[in-house]
């Protein structure tokens, strides 16, 4: 195992692959941190600090006398047929929300942002990305770019608070009305391992979001990625 971070992390990637391999199911207890040690030649405290991020995350659970579980995890819906803000899919309490951004400016469109966005290559766009947390785990992670014509100044705001749709309906009148998406599967790339935690090569969904106006006029492309281990889509389908 070649460590290129904290070497706990490394093992906490391991045991999640172990977990969602099904080596380790609901239910099933880890191995102790002493043998862990030793099969990973570090020492117990380098072991505890990678199960105790896993129990901070409800992957598994420490209980006195059972050694350490691994627990079901409870899966997010994501909002099929409903336009919502990340913050408004949680607004009834199924989770407490965060986000960090990672980043926010304003970037000159490539080709292939251009067209997307239906604008000139060479043209200022707002670009701001974001990790989205549920109880201080990340489960998605977001990149949405706007024509910076119609958001002139916004890369000054802070987001880790605030609202990007707020923000557009209550400081630049532009309201967002309707949207498409396109949803894909893959297996998860190296920023994905990084910035989401999942182990690498495991599943995720990949979103691609055009937002509009009430008049139709394209708004805003949100690229997204979601864990496919924290989130399930439901549909209900009726017969015609």
């Amino acid at each position: 195992m070649v460590a290129k971070g904290p070497i706990y992390i490394d093992i906490k990637r391991s045991i999640l692959e172990e977990i969602e391999n099904g080596a380790l199911p609901v239910g099933a207890r880890l191995t102790p941190e002493v043998e862990l040690a030793e099969r990973y030649r570090v020492s117990r405290p380098t072991v505890r600090q990678a199960i105790l991020e896993l129990a901070r995350e409800g992957v598994v659970s420490r209980r006195r006398g059972a050694g350490t579980v691994v627990m079901p995890r409870q899966r997010l819906s994501y909002p099929v047929g409903r336009l919502l803000s990340f913050t408004e899919e949680f607004a009834a309490g199924e989770g407490r929300t965060s986000s960090e951004v990672i980043r926010q400016e304003v970037i000159q469109a490539d080709p292939e942002l251009a067209v997307r966005l239906g604008v000139r290559v060479h043209t200022p766009v707002f670009q701001l990305e974001r990790i989205r947390r549920v109880d201080g785990q990340p489960v998605a992670r977001q990149r949405s770019s706007i024509a910076d014509s119609k958001v002139h100044g916004i890369e000054s705001l802070d987001f880790s608070q605030r609202s990007l749709y707020d923000t557009l309906r209550d400081t630049y009148r532009v309201v967002i009305a309707s949207a498409d998406e396109r949803i894909q599967a893959r297996t998860a790339d190296r920023d994905d391992v990084r910035e989401l935690a999942v182990v690498t090569g495991s599943a995720v969904f990949q979103v691609e979001r055009r937002s509009f106006d009430s008049n139709g006029d394209l708004v805003e492309v949100v690229d997204s990625v979601y864990r496919s281990d924290r989130y399930e889509i439901r549909l209900t389908l009726n017969r015609s």
